[in-house]
């Protein structure tokens, strides 16, 4: 904005300096109002270990041990190494295993914009960079995990990511404040634990987020590399005596490989990053030593020096163990080479040569020398292409991981394989020409090898329009796919009631938490001139879109059934859904579970076909039970099985006002926490009978804050769906 300014000052005199401002205004106004969220401009609040509270209610400020990260759009890494972190343990520099992995919390604190809370097409957090195992609770929700942590403290799986794009539940998401905390784990001492580049870090629309992963011409370039490397590989050996090819195609083969660990495809095809990073330490190793040797055959004596070997071998020993120690001290070795391979390569295979080539006694002009030295060996082709690398080089050698720098390195890396195979091309037409001296017979040959290399950039044009057409067929599969998930969540979620009906006998209240996008659970009341006249709660066995299925039809046929059967018995109506299910059904393996309740004033009519039992508890008491009658086994089988055949029952019990009632899926009992111990109904009945005597909401509410501290971290595997009725 501030730029603008002053350009339009500079620029336009009066009046039209005032329009030009005008419109900045207007544009800095329409920027502002955007529904993305710059992480990166936001304060971060960041300390060890980590509580869920943080995630729910923010730092705490007055807590000597939150460090404040100011905010720096579009350039602002939070990495753990770097900040004086209260606790943090002391570096290990020189250690060549890392220590055991501590935990550190990372803290936003932002508003949600109406934009972005009613985004039709999703809401995605975008991090450029994050490690090296880390979760991310918006709000205490846990709405991503990438942690894989065995019980003695270490990890069985890293997940250091760049370019990670997580799917947020727009669920999570409320108007006003919101808490973004990302719990990370790692050494202290790793350059990767924290969000270890500059930017940037979004929230907002999944679809623009999702244009920030587009990487077709890296993935382009990586494929003419990888094409380039086998195509020299094979030149070498039908002419084994030409040993630039070798190291040309060699070093190639594994500059692609190192091009490939970079980018984001494959964080989606290696689960353990570990191996990612290894793979990038090695490759980063040994590709520069096996240029180095090209040069050397290429530009200077004409073959391999004995210092380009020693630094071959050792590069070829530490890319061997580079996966098996800590990359920290690997990359400070490979830093400290790297300018002793730089400048022997400028003063033995460009200061050199150019030495001897002008010090020839040879008659002709200074241009003379300089056009035919150049001409017969393409040497100022290489020393353009190997300037912009040995910048970039520098670069990285220096820490400089800007965006800005990493362009850079894409581009000096292009020039460079490029100008090596311009070289191998002008030694090919050197030869050519003494061939053409000696003899016109062998023209023929000459012509053929330059119709190979023709026939050879043909078919490397078609792989790249081959690449791209993969890539945009993949692209669309996954969009495809994405976007059928969200109309089927949306379809389902327009079906089954989100928000508890106002009703003038019964306070409800309602928690339905799918597993996935789609619920195997529902729910449904069944309501007449503003009363309750029924309920049913209901449990499709399995999860996704099969089971999402199931429950728009059992919905359909609860309905019906209630509707049509209203004189009958509710055991009597359970009886006839059953057998209109287990036909339905017939040609799947999914059955269901159901908790049917009929009300009529201060009478409920209670029906179960193998469903959680139904809890109560008096008005003013505070003990909770399970509804069984006593003596009597009036639980029916699961619902949509054929062969099963077994009478339902129903029970009446009469409720007086402030009575409630609560209904479940298994979800709720069986959920297990990080020791393996079930919340249970005993967990379940003593939470309940300790709720406030309340409303509906807040007695429901006191039972999931009660469900959450029992599970701790651990994940939740299966839908739930929780009703809590109260007697008005």
């Amino acid at each position: 904005m501030v730029a603008i300014v002053s350009y339009a000052v500079k620029r336009f005199p009066g009046r039209l300096t005032l329009a030009v401002l005008l419109l900045a205004c207007a544009a800095s106004l329409a920027a502002e109002g955007t529904k993305s969220i710059d992480l990166t401009a936001l304060d971060c609040y960041v300390r060890q270990g980590f509580s869920y509270s943080w995630s729910v209610t923010g730092p705490d400020l007055s807590d000597s041990n939150w460090l404040v990260v100011p905010g720096n759009p579009g350039n602002r890494p939070v990495i753990i190494q770097n900040l004086p972190i209260p606790g943090k343990p002391a570096p290990r520099p020189y250690a060549v295993r890392p220590g055991k992995a501590e935990t550190y919390t990372l803290v936003f604190s932002f508003n949600a914009a109406p934009e972005l809370l009613s985004s039709s097409t999703g809401v995605g957090l975008y991090l450029s960079a994050i490690g090296k195992n880390w979760e991310i609770y918006l709000n205490g929700n846990r709405i991503y995990s990438e942690v894989y942590r065995a019980r003695s403290g270490w990890f069985d799986r890293e997940r250091s990511v760049r370019g990670a794009l997580v799917d947020v539940d727009m669920r999570a998401l409320k108007a006003g404040r919101n808490y973004l905390a990302i719990e990370v784990f790692g050494n202290s001492s790793d350059d990767r634990t924290g969000l270890f580049a500059p930017g940037p870090y979004r929230i907002g629309d999944y679809q623009e987020l999702l244009r920030l992963k587009s990487e077709y011409v890296d993935l382009m370039l990586i494929g003419i590399y990888l094409f380039f490397g086998l195509y020299h590989l094979v030149l070498f050996a039908l002419r084994p005596a030409n040993k630039p090819y070798l190291f040309y195609g060699l070093g190639t083969l594994v500059f692609s490989i190192y091009l490939f660990t970079r980018t984001y495809i494959v964080f989606s095809l290696f689960p353990d990053t570990a191996v990612i990073r290894g793979a990038e330490l090695s490759s980063l190793f040994i590709f520069f030593p096996l240029f180095l040797a090209f040069f050397d055959l290429c530009n200077g004596a004409g073959k391999v020096s004995a210092l380009t070997i020693g630094f071959g071998v050792a590069g070829i020993l530490f890319g061997l163990v580079a996966p098996f120690l800590w990359a920290e001290p690997i990359l400070r070795l490979w830093k400290a080479m790297m300018p002793f391979m730089a400048l022997y390569l400028i003063v033995a295979d460009i200061v050199l040569p150019l030495v001897r080539a002008f010090g020839r006694k040879k008659p002709g002009s200074f241009g003379d020398k300089l056009g035919g030295f150049v001409r017969a060996d393409s040497f100022w082709t290489i020393v353009i292409a190997f300037l912009i690398f040995a910048m970039c080089a520098a670069s990285v050698a220096l820490g400089l991981n800007s965006l800005a720098t990493l362009a850079l390195i894409k581009f000096g890396a292009f020039a460079l394989i490029f100008g090596m195979a311009a070289v191998l091309v002008g030694k090919f037409t050197v030869l050519l020409t003494d061939v053409e001296d000696l003899t016109s017979g062998l023209e023929a040959k000459v012509n053929e090898r330059t119709l190979e290399l023709s026939s050879a950039m043909a078919e490397q044009s078609e792989l790249n329009a081959s690449l791209q057409s993969a890539n945009r067929t993949l692209q669309e599969a996954m969009d495809s796919s994405a976007a059928d998930m969200k109309i089927a969540v949306q379809v389902q979620q327009g079906i089954f009631p989100r928000v508890p009906p106002a009703l003038d006998d019964w306070d409800v209240a309602i928690v339905s938490q799918p597993v996935s996008g789609v619920s195997g659970d529902f729910h449904d009341f069944f309501i007449a001139d503003n009363s309750l006249k029924g309920l049913v709660v209901g449990d499709v066995s399995g999860h996704g879109i099969s089971s999402g299925l199931i429950t728009v039809l059992s919905r359909s046929i609860f309905w019906r059934a209630f509707h049509d059967l209203s004189v009958s018995s509710l055991g009597r109506v359970m009886e006839d859904i059953n057998a209109e299910l287990s036909t339905e059904l017939a040609s799947v393996e999914n059955y269901l579970t159901a908790a049917f309740l009929r009300f009529d004033g201060d009478s409920v009519e209670y029906a179960n076909g193998g469903h959680t039992d139904l809890c109560f508890r008096r008005a003013r008491k505070a003990r909770a039970n399970v509804l069984v009658p006593a003596g009597q086994d009036f639980k029916g089988p699961p619902l949509g099985r054929e062969g099963i055949s077994a009478p339902f029952r129903s029970v009446k019990f009469a409720v007086s006002r402030g009575d409630s009632l609560l209904l479940y899926t298994d979800c709720l009992i069986d959920s297990r926490d990080e020791d393996g111990k079930p919340f249970g109904i005993d967990g379940l009945l003593s939470a309940y009978g300790r709720a406030p005597d309340d409303s509906a909401a807040d007695m429901l509410e006191y039972i999931m804050e009660d469900w959450k501290f029992h599970l701790g971290e651990s994940e939740v595997a299966d839908d739930l769906t929780v009703v809590l009725l109260k007697k008005r």
